[in-house]
């Protein structure tokens, strides 16, 4: 049990809260190591200001400073700090399990990085104390004094951290490696005093999943995929229908519109899946700042470094793709929102989901809405691809979504024309979905409002409002109840196997919110959306 007290960033505010931010920034999570640094907020911003400094402007490779932090951590046995860089050197740094045996015993293969490594290791073991002759050996092999600087420096971090971990009796975070898990560091031995066993039991020193990017998905592992997300839906949103094989692999291998993806799954040592994450890369003009995360873990492997795993894979692709903006939706008070606010992501948008029972809903009423007069204008409906005569209309309507409300994201906007709402039709059909769309145009000719629904591909009970838009100068007219009266109309007449709609509103759009609950919406669950600012590389 930690002896120290850990500093939990969800209760910090000014220059902690700044400081915790600047930690996610510097190693991609915020760790116990790091809670409990922030007991005293110099110690945490010199650290944090160290560790930055020397992985942006310092010569030394990700590489090399990671092999000298585990020769630090086996050195000062600290299974804290070995599990911290095993993790670190093998899924973010490029050394594989064997390199960081190698490096806990100060080896490396390349010879520069074992010239480092045998300097590193005289300073932690003989406390700082070289000889000329083992300067002039560095310096032989290619080290500069900058870079023998900075080996001191490393040294230096290192065993600060590991003394605190020591110190603070931490609990580890991170997929555990012990400095007594030597793999073939070490010897069978027995004592001449003793019978009793003390043999050391070989263990693969990385004990957190295998990652594996999905360039082209296949059916088998969409099922994988799908058996993530059906086990996190059930265990965070009891009641909420998750998605099945076949919309799991159309969602993988159909990108959306105006963005591609990247995917990536995670097992465990017998190949089951434990975690996946997606992230939609938007490509659009107005928006190629922006990426949109999915990030599930099955709960039965949760607080073992998977979903840490995932997310610093999906920052560094950020970081790649020159992202700075990463959005996602985790549920309200849930699990995701407490895993996203500890890594740096702050809320930035609350969404309202309600559902419409259609066998309860007040069918008298949602008739006599729909059918109410508007004059000077007109109801229209289309299923997928809108009519080429109304397309530039419809696209002018769409550009009215860029001033709904999106809180504190900087989502950027997007530019609708007739191609791009071809387009997006083309995408939801070749996914095998159906867009259905009721919209009111005026008698001049101009669209006035819209509302449109998704039917899921198999066709499922539930399905899902998209966008509902009044143009701005024809809004107070009761346009928007109307048109999604009448889609509700239209649903009940050709799609009697829909039974509900979802949809969700901004905290603070009250008009829609209203107009919802007018319809016979209602409460059902609520969702926060969170942005993390991307640091750079």
């Amino acid at each position: 049990m930690t002896t120290l007290h850990t500093v939990e960033p969800e209760n910090t505010t000014g220059e902690a809260a700044a400081l915790f931010t600047a930690t996610h920034q510097a190693l991609g999570v915020v760790p116990n190591l790091a809670r409990v640094m922030a007991n005293s907020p110099p110690v945490l911003k010199g650290y944090v200001a160290g560790v930055t400094a020397l992985g942006a402007e310092g010569t030394l490779p990700a590489a090399v400073r990671e092999s000298i932090a585990l020769l630090v951590a086996q050195e000062n046995r600290s299974d804290y700090c070995l599990s911290v860089h095993t993790f670190r050197a093998t899924r973010t740094a490029g050394l594989t399990a064997a390199d960081a045996t190698r490096a806990r015993r100060g080896e490396a293969d390349d010879p520069w990085a074992a010239a480092v490594l045998d300097l590193a290791a005289v300073m932690v073991r003989d406390r700082g104390t070289t000889t000329d002759e083992q300067l002039s050996a560095a310096r032989r092999a290619g080290l500069s004094d900058g870079q023998i600087v900075e080996v001191v420096a490393h040294v230096a971090l290192n065993v600060f951290t590991t003394y605190l971990a020591t110190t603070a009796r931490l609990d580890i975070d991170w997929p555990l490696v012990r400095h007594t898990d030597r793999g073939d560091m070490g010897t069978t031995s027995r004592s001449t005093t003793d019978t009793t066993d003390t043999t050391t039991k070989a263990n693969p020193l990385p004990t957190s999943p295998r990652l594996d990017p999905l360039h082209h998905v296949s059916p088998a592992e969409a099922i994988a995929w799908h058996r993530v997300v059906a086990a996190s839906t059930a265990h965070d949103l009891p009641g909420v229908p998750a998605p099945d094989p076949g919309q799991i692999h159309a969602q993988l291998t159909r990108p959306a519109l105006g963005s591609h993806r990247l995917n990536w799954l995670a097992a465990d040592t017998d190949g089951t899946p434990v975690g996946v994450a997606g992230l939609r890369l938007f490509d659009s003009p107005g928006q190629a700042h922006l990426a949109e995360l999915e990030l599930h873990v099955d709960p039965a492997h949760r607080r073992r470094g998977t979903g840490s795993l995932l997310l610093s894979a999906v920052v560094a692709a950020c970081r790649s793709e020159n992202r700075r903006s990463l959005v996602v939706t985790a549920t309200a008070d849930g699990p995701g929102e407490a895993f996203g606010e500890r890594r740096g992501f702050r809320r930035a948008l609350t969404l309202n989901h309600l559902l419409l029972s259609l066998d309860e809903a007040d069918g008298a009423d949602l008739l006599r809405l729909a059918d109410a007069e508007h004059a000077g204008y007109r109801l229209t409906a289309w299923a997928g691809t809108v009519p080429d005569d109304l397309a530039d209309a419809f696209a002018a309507a769409k550009n009215a979504m860029n001033d709904m409300p999106v809180g504190d994201l900087a989502y950027g906007s997007v530019a609708w024309d007739a191609d791009r709402v071809r387009a997006m039709a083309a995408v939801v059909a070749d996914r095998g979905d159906t867009l259905l769309t009721v919209a009111a145009v005026h008698d001049d000719g101009t669209m006035a409002g819209y509302t449109e629904i998704l039917i899921p591909r198999g066709a499922p009970p539930r399905v899902q409002q998209y966008d509902t838009a009044v143009v701005p100068g024809h809004r107070g007219h009761g346009l928007g109840l109307w048109v999604k009266a009448a889609m509700v109309r239209r649903l009940r007449a050709e799609y009697p196997g829909v039974v509900e709609i979802e949809t969700d509103n901004a905290d603070d759009n009250a008009h829609m919110l209203a107009v919802n609950h007018r319809l016979g919406f209602r409460p059902y669950r609520r969702t926060r959306e969170f942005q993390l600012d991307v640091p750079t590389a």
